[in-house]
Formats: C-alpha cells, sequence, structure tokens
C-alpha cells in the first residue's frame, strides 16, 4: 500500500528554517524534511484533535512512516526573501534591526502541489486518522506557510518524483 498526501500552499509560500540554521541566515528548507511534517502532523493532533498525549494509533502511524523514506513529488519553487528593518526601543533611545524573511515561492494552482507518498501499510483506524489529522493541519514550517493537505490516492498527472 501507498499512502500519498497533496500539500497545496494557498498564500504561494513555505517558510521554513533548516535545522541548525538562524532564521537571518536566509535559507529555506526546501523541500520540508519527513522530520517537519511528523512533527506538524502530531502538533494537529494535541491542538486541533485535543489530545493530552498521543494516542497508540499516532504513535504506530509516525513509527510507520519514519521507518522508511519517502517519496517526494516537488512542485517548481523559487527561493526568496525579503528584508525588514524592525524598530527597537529601549527608553528614549530608537534604532533597527534587519530581519530576513526567506521563503520559497510556489504556484497557487494545482501545479504548486507538493505529493509526498510512504510504502507503508496502514490500518484502517490509522488512515482515518491520516485523514482526521491532514484535514486540520493549518500550516508547515512557520505559522505563515498555509496549506491544505489531502490524502490522495493518485498525484496529478505530470507530477514526477525527485
Amino acid at each position: 500500500m501507498t499512502l500519498r498526501l497533496a500539500i497545496r500552499f494557498p498564500a504561494g509560500h513555505y517558510h521554513a528554517t533548516p535545522w541548525g540554521r538562524h532564521v537571518n541566515e536566509g535559507d529555506v528548507e526546501w523541500p520540508p524534511s519527513p522530520w517537519r511534517l511528523y512533527r506538524a502532523l502530531l502538533a494537529a493532533g494535541f491542538t486541533k484533535l485535543g489530545w493530552t498525549e498521543a494516542p497508540p494509533d499516532a504513535r504506530t502511524l509516525i513509527e510507520k512512516l519514519a521507518a522508511v523514506t519517502p517519496e517526494l513529488h516537488l512542485p517548481r519553487a523559487a527561493l526568496g526573501h525579503s528584508r525588514h528593518y524592525m524598530p527597537i526601543s529601549e527608553g528614549r533611545t530608537s534604532t533597527t534591526t534587519k530581519v530576513v524573511d526567506a521563503f520559497a515561492a510556489i504556484e497557487r494552482d494545482e501545479s504548486g502541489v507538493l505529493g509526498i507518498a510512504w510504502d507503508v501499510e496502514l490500518s484502517q483506524s490509522e488512515l482515518e486518522l491520516v485523514d482526521a489529522l491532514v484535514a486540520t493541519l493549518g500550516y508547515l514550517g512557520r505559522a505563515e506557510s498555509w496549506v491544505a493537505a489531502e490524502r490522495v490516492t493518485a498525484f496529478r498527472p505530470g507530477l514526477s518524483p525527485c
């Protein structure tokens, strides 16, 4: 069996800093690492589904997904950044500091879908949990990286693995 997730970026941007890098270095973690998606799924369970601890199906789901390397189907993306000069006020003294906002720009239409596939065997309850989690997934990476995710049986034509 293959589990396939299709993730769209409605705002057209993906913001995520690679592990071990400072946000102002201007690097973007593209494509998203699997651990980032697993963490986002678990966070959705705790924040949206009301978990106080991960249920057994969530534990086995993440263990099964983490045990295999997912196949990624990447949309075209262009890396970019903006620079903001944020004010810093301390008493009567004020200055500015530069903040870099790095991102991957991705099409908002069907050509901008990120596909992720795992060759795993999941139980019916694990599949139902995947559906519940991805339905509540609001962002991936930083909070301004809005996503709409769903489980699909196949990826759109023309979306090839990398």
